[in-house]
């Protein structure tokens, strides 16, 4: 079994490649929100990872904007960093986070996430 495959096993929602648009805001009780625009690599119904020019602190709260087109409005949702890593070539830095919580103005945003999700798993050829 490939390390991919263990990675997919242990995951609790699975995750889509994505390439969209995303609005990061730290957020730090001792600083004022700033902002860090990046674009998502993939996405899941747990969390989601894209890049910004620059790291985000592990541990942060952060919150996200995310415009997936195929949806009707932008997805809102407050996550907390898990990692950091720079890219190897562009010097941008991917970055985890899981959902803590998330919506826009429909009370069923995270159902409507997965099945967007599962939608996408079910297309034939498609990248996870």
């Amino acid at each position: 079994m490939s390390a991919s495959q263990v990675a997919a096993d242990v995951r609790k929602y699975p995750r889509v490649s994505e390439d969209c648009e995303v609005n990061c805001e730290l957020i730090d009780d001792d600083v004022r929100p700033e902002g860090q625009d990046g674009v998502a690599l993939n996405i899941s119904g747990g969390g989601m990872c894209f890049s910004t020019l620059g790291p985000l602190p592990v541990g942060a709260m952060v919150a996200l904007q995310v415009n997936l087109p195929q949806l009707p409005s932008r997805v809102v949702a407050l996550a907390k960093v898990c990692w950091s890593r720079p890219q190897a070539d562009t010097g941008k830095f991917d970055n985890g986070v899981e959902f803590w919580w998330i919506g826009w103005r429909d009370e069923q945003a995270q159902d409507a996430m997965l099945d967007y999700v599962k939608g996408k798993l079910d297309k034939p050829h498609q990248n996870v």
